[in-house]
């Protein structure tokens, strides 16, 4: 709750209509660098992919 008595979320709520697309746009704008290099993002699933072994770490960092 706020100091003016309005409540307000904390986490999405993913049972709003629009809530899946409002947070899909928000992932695709936040790693739009790394979104088909080493990154995929779908909804709220991620996946990091590396050619190399050693160069994950890296990339989750």
């Amino acid at each position: 709750m706020s100091n003016t008595c309005n409540y307000f979320y904390n986490v999405m709520p993913f049972g709003l209509k629009n809530a899946g697309a409002t947070y899909q746009r928000l992932m695709d704008r936040v790693f739009s660098e790394q979104i088909g290099k080493n990154l995929e993002v779908y909804i709220d699933d991620m996946v990091v992919k590396t050619a190399k072994e050693g160069e994950h770490d890296k990339d989750l960092a």
